[in-house]
């Protein structure tokens, strides 16, 4: 540790290294211990491998704190009470072909940084998406892509959007045009809430099927 110079005067590490300036503490002191949510897992136990302490020696939740997920091992750090890299709000639903997964996980991924007119943009980009999978031409006669209204027929004529999921989907268009067409800010709440949906339908589109296609995973109710 002796490469972090001053540094090291500041820190409160986990472990039996020996340093001038270092107050080390075991694995039962509550201080090891830290609940946060893993970006990469999950996991909510993260084991605290240095935090940085005030003029009393005292760890305090504006300081710094570099931890580990005890689930998958990678690792975390807290700055005044933000963990980064930020955790992804929802979950990815089974069965999603690559090109919507990887446009599925940007958007959560913008979500978990606050970039949320980039999250809806992403929600709504899904939503065409899942429609044209669905069968709906991806070019018009006119060799003009389709229309939000005319993606939302079709995936209320595929059955995977009914009347009582419709409030919900005015709920993306409005949103989703202020998005694209317009220099409007979007909430935290109303880019959660078109996130929500998106992984509804994301869910009836691919992963019921990919659950009824593998009985074992069905009946033991894997997620």
């Amino acid at each position: 540790m002796q490469y972090l110079g001053p540094m090291v005067e500041s820190l409160r590490l986990l472990g039996t290294v020996h340093a001038p300036g270092v107050v080390q503490y075991e694995v039962t002191d509550s201080d090891a211990w830290d609940e946060q949510v893993c970006s990469y897992c999950n996991g909510r136990q993260m084991v605290v491998v240095a935090a940085q302490l005030d003029g009393n020696y005292k760890i305090t939740l504006e300081g710094t704190r570099w931890l580990r997920c005890v689930s998958c091992r990678r690792g975390a750090v807290v700055e005044g009470g933000v963990v980064y890299p930020a955790g992804k709000p929802f979950r990815t639903p089974l069965g999603l072909p690559a090109a919507d997964a990887a446009i599925w996980e940007e958007a959560r991924s913008c979500l978990g940084v606050g970039a949320t007119v980039a999250a809806v943009m992403l929600c709504r980009k899904i939503l065409f998406h899942v429609a044209v999978e669905n069968g709906l031409p991806a070019k018009n006669e006119k060799d003009r892509a389709p229309s939000y209204a005319q993606a939302v027929r079709h995936l209320q004529d595929a059955g995977l959007v009914t009347k009582r999921m419709l409030p919900w989907v005015d709920r993306i268009k409005d949103v989703g045009n202020d998005a694209n067409h317009e220099v409007t800010p979007i909430s935290v709440d109303q880019a959660l809430d078109v996130a929500a949906f998106t992984e509804q339908i994301l869910v009836l589109a691919y992963e019921l099927d990919a659950l009824m296609n593998d009985p074992q995973r069905a009946e033991n109710g894997v997620p």
